[in-house]
């Protein structure tokens, strides 16, 4: 079966990883990479040889039916991220054919402020739910599509029952909607043993997020850059306090795990936390093995809530500015101990614990509410590929 992984906003090399394109591969499935970054004013920063091997570049609406014309006979699943399906309207409509197959995901949510909080759309999503179990609520998407000219998908992709979206019991089968687990999930599945952290010393790992360069790896979210100064202030407040911490909360190390974005800026960081042992393309492992989680607002919070680890937050008041939502729910909701950096003497381990019941209702809303043990995306594909066939 053929499989198009629609990518009009993004494509890294995280995806090789993300969608299994190896075990893809060698499960026999035909895979192509649909690069349309460029017709979208973007570019892909791909390097991996998979992706290169199987990467196929439409700049121009031509190449878009150019591509449908070279689909094979038999029916072809595309995926894509649910957010794509209404800007990216026009296109889905250009390359897919009646007897092929959309699958869209959303998998990446780490929190409630992600979702509604009007009380009016609370209500509604309630009812939503309730009818869902009543009526077959998925033959209103012909208003989904007028009103928002989305396109509508045959198949969604979710971690858990809660983060299912109003929209999707309106326009896809119950049958159709499939729920396994966030992508942090996928990651632990297939964890290698680490010999990185001794297991008899106490480490704590700094969750490292590039915080100064937020407009830039971030621009749609953070359109200014940080104030002037405030970049080498920063990492030299870091580096302070997590001295400070080391001896003040008796750890025998704290290790850097550099956020993937940082490659992109060797040159700015390449002084920072020398005095640190510092890994990037570890941060799960590390998060397992280690007895203290420290960072502000990172997506990895959800591997230490997964594997219940203390953590600690560190913030200022700029970074208060830029996510301090993000900043207010995991401490307000989740019970993380939260300071600043002038705030490290004022602190014991003592202190820095977990809120079990809270991390349980996390884990079961965000990232993981049944007991299947596969990749979310392979799990999916499979599912879908049987549909397919009978």
């Amino acid at each position: 079966m053929t499989v198009v992984f629609f990518c009009p906003n993004v494509l890294r090399d995280a995806h090789k990883y993300i969608f299994q394109l190896d075990r893809l591969k060698e499960e026999g499935f035909n895979i192509i990479l649909l690069d349309a970054t460029k017709f979208y004013g973007r570019s892909s920063t791909a390097t991996e040889k998979i992706i290169l091997e199987n990467k196929v570049e439409c700049i121009k609406e031509e190449d878009f039916i150019e591509f449908r014309k070279n689909l094979p006979n038999t029916a072809v699943l595309f995926i894509t991220f649910d957010l794509y399906v209404t800007f990216a309207e026009p296109i889905l409509n250009i390359l897919i054919r009646k007897k092929d197959k959309l699958l869209t995901y959303h998998t990446k949510r780490f929190s409630s402020v992600n979702l509604p909080s009007n009380k009016i759309r609370l209500t509604l999503d309630k009812l939503a739910i309730y009818f869902d179990k009543l009526f077959p609520l998925h033959y209103f998407n012909f208003f989904y599509k007028w009103k928002y000219k989305m396109y509508i998908p045959d198949y969604y992709l979710c971690s858990t029952s809660f983060l299912i979206p109003t929209k999707i019991y309106f326009t896809i089968k119950k049958e159709n909607r499939i729920i396994v687990h966030a992508d942090e999930i996928n990651q632990t599945l297939n964890s290698k043993k680490s010999t990185i952290i001794d297991k008899n010393k106490r480490v704590g790992v700094f969750l490292d997020q590039v915080m100064p360069f937020q407009h830039l790896t971030h621009p749609k979210l953070l359109k200014d850059p940080a104030p002037e100064g405030y970049c080498e202030m920063y990492y030299e407040n870091i580096e302070n306090i997590l001295t400070e911490l080391k001896l003040k909360l008796n750890l025998d190390e704290i290790i850097i795990a550099w956020h993937p974005d940082a490659k992109k800026f060797e040159n700015e960081l390449s002084d920072k936390f020398l005095n640190f042992r510092s890994f990037i393309g570890f941060t799960h492992e590390l998060i397992k093995d280690a007895n203290l989680i420290i960072g502000h607002t990172s997506a990895a919070f959800g591997y230490a809530i997964y594997y219940k680890k203390p953590v600690l937050i560190l913030r200022d008041s700029y970074l208060e500015k830029i996510v301090g939502h993000f900043l207010s729910f995991f401490t307000k909701e989740l019970d993380m101990k939260s300071i600043t950096f002038q705030d490290s003497q004022a602190i014991n381990f003592s202190e820095i614990s977990i809120n079990e019941k809270k991390y349980n209702d996390y884990i079961s809303k965000y990232l993981k509410d049944n007991d299947i043990q596969e990749n979310s995306y392979f799990h999916a594909i499979k599912r879908i590929q049987n549909d397919m066939q009978n």
